[in-house]
């Protein structure tokens, strides 16, 4: 007979219940969470409560009966599905027991205990195959009480039981494989080398040992022993994916790229249609940028898995970056429904290529975070005082090199004020060897390549070092290393410059910007406090300057006499809305080309084809070529008459270039940090009138400076004016605004 209940009262008795079961008092625990059954026979919480109490009294019956009915009401319940797995396998149903534990593992993926359970299940599953030397009773009962143990999260009690079987029987490969795990639980970890080593030599045709020491020697940096496992694992076990997964990884991490798609490639001979070996692959090819070629993988994915949510925004990125926009609108639409609803991940950059609003773009990113990250790692620093006579702050970044943002910050940290701060540079990415690294490394007091260390070894650098201050360069973008801050290193943790948005980690204090491009209406959409520079917070190096003389335009195939559009943003920065107005722009404007980059070979051909299918021919675009070095790029710049900026995400670094060689910028600007960085630089040059706030207004004030070559002339001289007076403001200048604004920062020192 139902009992009736309040909400209330129900939830009160639900709190006290679950109180008592978790203080170990499982008697007076089962009794109230039975009144509760009676007043709600479907409550998941009592169901999932009671079948644990009844599995750890090693009552597997009624607790499957439990489970079994929790899942028919709550099928996407993972712990459920973790629950039954833990039963099943209990009761000797190995087979779906690893069923169960995938089921679990894919509805949530970063539920670590049951990937935890599903290798010790697989573990035994594999042992059983192998047909090892038979053990006696009492070892395989006191084995099972050890992995029962591990899994109720007694890592003591379990190391005790695996340590009496292995005292009965010294080969058995279960024991030891678990005393390996459950030593790296208690932080034993020359003990878990030597527990997988005997595993192995004892049964070295169980690819299981390999793939757990060559992940243990890997999480211990002792790279190049890990992969020689890996690969003798592989040997014994081709047919085992995780031992692929992890040499791809091992290998991406030591920057050896291309071994890493081989390796995958290969693996998907080997195992057709894995997920996880077509994504590994599909990411790989997208840093090279062969897009088409990522595009195919991700497809394949969505064959084997039509609802994946990784696989579709991997395959809008591939697709927007080849201006490939069959069905955009439509799939556009889908994106953002999903991740209003909350039901589709989609990668914050790929995001921010087709929204320009900012609580969407908070809400993606959310998304994204939520399902990458771990934000429940112990911190490392825990309010220690320091007493240095200097703020010591630390930068970290993969682009202390040839790239975007080693360009932009390399000259405001060579005026830094060294008398107030020490700097340290945490590099993270490849060293390219060039002149711009090399400065990179004089500049900083102290700079650590960091490149093959772990991220938990980064972070205990910096505590050691008592850096005061990080600051992160990267973001959410290739190569970023944001798990570092997850242990609280330091006192105060900073993004800034690699990424145009928040990066919605808790972890993470300030984000540094300008008013323009986070004014005070839109500081709710970002999770850190707002460090506001006066000036754009975009810096610029003044010692690289465009070459003195720049080729003719014929040299670029631009026609002598042409009135020259430019926009040398990236691809996936194109939509096809903006491009739309482009077109009106060539029709409208007599004697008018299209300048923009050549970055593949399947954009260019997408591009000519949308502008055919406008009435636009090909002569009308004209694409730039790669050139030797930025001197010569900026150079081609003066042979543009109208920069015409993308939205919603602007170019910031293309803006900056064209304005530095005196071509007026037309941009459009939303709510998002990505939609409005060209109106804050156009604000510190004073051309306010070029930044539109709808499309329309867009297009018109372009094809207006285009067709009125006074009013174009009259914005030519103004910039001009500014460069030769005020812009860019001095490397010592936006050196001084920056680290007065750190100085603002209260922190303990």
């Amino acid at each position: 007979m139902k009992t009736k209940l309040s909400p209330k009262v129900f939830q009160e008795k639900l709190t006290q219940a679950i109180g008592l079961q978790n203080s170990g008092q499982i008697d007076a625990a089962e009794t109230l969470f039975q009144e509760l059954l009676k007043a709600d026979p479907k409550s998941s919480a009592v169901l999932y409560s009671l079948g644990a109490i009844e599995s750890a009294k090693k009552n597997f019956k009624p607790a499957y009966d439990y489970i079994k009915k929790l899942l028919g009401l709550s099928p996407k319940f993972a712990l459920g599905h973790l629950a039954m797995s833990i039963i099943e396998f209990n009761t000797g149903k190995y087979q779906e027991a690893v069923i169960s534990a995938k089921k679990a593992i894919s509805i949530d993926p970063k539920l670590d205990a049951a990937k935890a359970h599903l290798e010790t299940v697989e573990v035994v599953l594999k042992t059983q195959l192998q047909n090892g030397p038979e053990t006696t009773p009492e070892v395989t009962a006191l084995t099972s009480k050890g992995i029962s143990l591990q899994n109720n999260g007694d890592n003591q009690a379990a190391q005790e039981a695996m340590l009496s079987a292995l005292r009965l029987d010294s080969k058995n490969f279960i024991a030891l494989y678990t005393l390996g795990i459950i030593s790296i639980a208690l932080n034993q970890n020359d003990a878990a080398v030597d527990y997988f080593s005997k595993a192995i030599e004892f049964h070295p045709k169980i690819a299981q040992g390999y793939h757990a020491k060559g992940k243990l020697l890997s999480d211990l940096g002792r790279y190049n022993e890990a992969l020689d496992c890996y690969q003798e694992g592989a040997k014994v076990d081709p047919s085992h994916p995780g031992i692929y997964i992890n040499i791809a990884a091992l290998l991406q991490f030591l920057n050896r790229h291309k071994e890493a798609l081989t390796t995958l490639h290969e693996a998907s001979e080997i195992i057709p249609n894995h997920v996880m070996l077509l994504e590994g692959q599909g990411i790989l090819l997208t840093q090279f940028k062969e897009f088409k070629l990522a595009a195919n993988m991700f497809q394949r994915i969505l064959e084997v898995e039509p609802h994946s949510q990784k696989a579709n925004s991997q395959l809008m990125l591939c697709r927007t970056h080849d201006c490939e926009w069959d069905d955009y609108d439509q799939i556009k639409a889908r994106i953002e429904q999903g991740i209003q609803d909350g039901s589709r991940i989609c990668a914050p950059l790929t995001f921010m290529g087709m929204s320009g609003d900012v609580n969407m773009v908070r809400k993606a990113t959310q998304g994204y975070v939520n399902e990458k990250f771990n934000f429940n790692n112990p911190p490392l620093w825990r309010g220690e005082q320091y007493k240095h006579p200097k703020k010591r702050v630390a930068f970290m970044s993969s682009d202390f090199r040839i790239h975007p943002v080693g360009y932009l910050f390399i000259s405001m940290l060579e005026k830094a004020n060294k008398s107030e701060f020490e700097l340290i540079g945490i590099s993270i990415g490849i060293n390219d060897q060039s002149d711009l690294w090399r400065r990179y490394r004089c500049a900083f007091d102290q700079y650590l390549d960091c490149q093959t260390k772990t991220n938990i070894e980064i972070a205990k650098i910096l505590r050691a070092l008592e850096v005061d201050i990080v600051i992160d360069l990267s973001g959410h973008t290739e190569g970023e290393r944001l798990d570092v801050l997850s242990h609280r290193p330091c006192p105060v943790q900073i993004t800034y410059l690699g990424f145009p948005g928040t990066l919605c980690l808790p972890f993470v204090d300030y984000l540094i910007t300008d008013p323009r491009t986070v004014p005070p209406e839109y500081r709710d959409a970002f999770t850190e406090k707002i460090l506001e520079l006066e000036h754009c917070y975009l810096p610029r190096d003044n010692s690289v300057k465009p070459s003195v003389k720049a080729l003719p335009k014929s040299e670029y195939g631009l026609p002598p006499d042409a009135f020259v559009f430019c926009s040398f943003n990236h691809n996936f920065k194109i939509t096809p809305s903006i491009f739309g107005r482009w077109m009106e722009l060539l029709k409208n404007v007599p004697n008018s080309v299209l300048w923009l980059m050549k970055l593949t070979k399947e954009a260019q051909a997408n591009l000519l084809k949308a502008a055919h299918s406008q009435g636009i021919g090909e002569d009308r675009i004209v694409f730039a070529s790669r050139v030797p070095n930025l001197e010569d790029h900026l150079a081609r710049y003066q042979h543009a008459d109208l920069f015409l900026d993308t939205h919603p995400y602007n170019g910031h670094t293309t803006v900056g270039d064209s304005l530095l060689c005196g071509v007026p910028v037309v941009t459009q600007r939303g709510s998002s940090f990505a939609s409005r960085v060209a109106g804050s630089l156009l604000y510190d040059v004073g051309m306010m009138d070029n930044v539109c706030n709808t499309e329309e207004a867009y297009y018109q004030r372009a094809l207006y400076l285009a067709t009125h070559p006074e009013e174009l002339a009259n914005s030519k001289q103004h910039l001009s004016q500014v460069l030769e007076s005020s812009w860019p403001r001095s490397d010592e200048d936006q050196s001084k605004e920056f680290f007065d604004t750190l100085k603002k920062i209260q922190i303990n020192v």
